[in-house]
């Protein structure tokens, strides 16, 4: 009987020149891979990548005879809290083939072992992984539910047909027109109004010089982490959504200057014909219940302007945003817990366990890159 070999793993470094085999174990694994120009611009035009300069890792490859089995790739983020500026890392695309399992965690524990990072941040965690970040000290984020969306049905004939199309029933398109007579009367009857306001909304195509002084504002007001939003930062963060008009930017603004903006960023589904815009982020000095309100409403204008199925926003029950969830007829669940921390310093370790130190959205670590 001849003896089985053992696979010789190697782990090192990934390069942009490993991009084809990274994107072909995603998909491969059932993750959503991106186009090379969109994933290279993870880190070429990232402000903090080009801060920190060429020591940083993009991720890591496992491999066997040159054959790459394995990936995790690594995006630095500038974050702020209290005052001080901090380096998060957040992880994405944690892909293994299946018969290279046992040897998974090498990625994970590469990750995790970064010296230079104050807090390693992750918000697309699946179910396959939670237990995994778990295992290396990761934590759920402290506030706010994110194992759910709270969503509204803006066109209801088609986000029906999308629906029983996902649920795999037959005659989907003629059985959508009864379906969505009920889905109007569920609305009409236990629906709860968005609440009305005289604020005025715009729809704005870029992020201008508006941008900076209010994030100087909020930064400054602010004692909660934060994620840098600058207006480089949020131009770089979203370039690919906006060069493919796949984005809303609403403003609030007195005098020239902003008092409130939130991110709407397309999520269709495309081979369920779903289209669905989700609000990625909020934010305002003051008011918020108004100001998001405001936003609401005007997304959902043009939603029903557009013919978009659904809008939706992920990680319910946030102080900022619960006119959201509570305006919101419906509330899904996700498939598991999405967002997971683990703080570095022993300061940071102490003050992000308490919910005061945390204002979260789907524009922190990789969710709406």
């Amino acid at each position: 009987m001849s003896a089985v070999s053992t696979p010789v793993i190697q782990l090192r470094e990934a390069r942009f020149q490993d991009y084809k085999a990274i994107a072909a174990l995603e998909a491969g694994q059932g993750l959503a891979s991106k186009p090379f120009e969109e994933w290279r611009r993870l880190w070429a035009g990232n402000p903090c990548y080009e801060e920190i300069g060429p020591r940083w890792p993009i991720g890591w490859v496992l491999e066997e005879d040159e054959r790459v089995v394995g990936c995790l790739t690594n995006i630095p983020l500038s974050y702020t809290f209290r005052g001080k500026k901090l380096l998060a890392a957040a992880g994405r695309g944690w892909a293994v083939e299946d018969q290279y399992r046992g040897y998974a965690l090498m990625l994970m524990d590469e990750y995790f072992q970064q010296d230079n990072v104050d807090i390693f941040l992750t918000n697309t965690v699946n179910g396959k992984a939670a237990e995994a970040f778990g295992t290396f000290g990761s934590k759920r984020v402290p506030v706010g539910d994110w194992g759910a969306a709270s969503f509204t049905i803006t066109e209801p004939r088609g986000f029906a047909e999308s629906a029983l199309r996902i649920k795999g029933i037959p005659l989907a398109k003629v059985l959508s027109y009864p379906a969505s007579v009920a889905l109007r009367l569920k609305d009409r009857f236990t629906g709860s109004a968005i609440p009305k306001t005289d604020i005025e909304i715009a729809l704005v195509r870029d992020f201008d010089q508006r941008f900076d002084m209010f994030w100087e504002m909020l930064s400054q007001r602010s004692d909660a982490l934060l994620a840098v939003r600058s207006r480089n930062v949020l131009k770089w963060h979203f370039a690919p959504s906006i060069e493919k008009d796949r984005l809303w930017i609403m403003t609030a603004a007195r005098n020239g200057n902003l008092d409130a903006y939130a991110v709407f960023q397309r999520r269709d589904e495309p081979q369920y014909g779903l289209t669905r815009i989700r609000m990625v982020d909020f934010q305002a000095c003051d008011w918020p219940d108004q100001y998001c309100a405001a936003m609401m409403q005007r997304a959902y204008d043009e939603c029903r302007k557009q013919g978009i199925h659904a809008l939706e926003h992920v990680g319910c029950d946030l102080e900022k945003t619960r006119i959201f969830d509570e305006a919101a007829t419906y509330r899904r669940k996700l498939p598991s817990w999405s967002f997971f921390y683990m703080a570095k310093r022993g300061d940071l370790v102490h003050e992000l366990a308490q919910p005061e130190a945390w204002a979260p959205s789907s524009y922190d670590a990789d969710a709406s890159l």
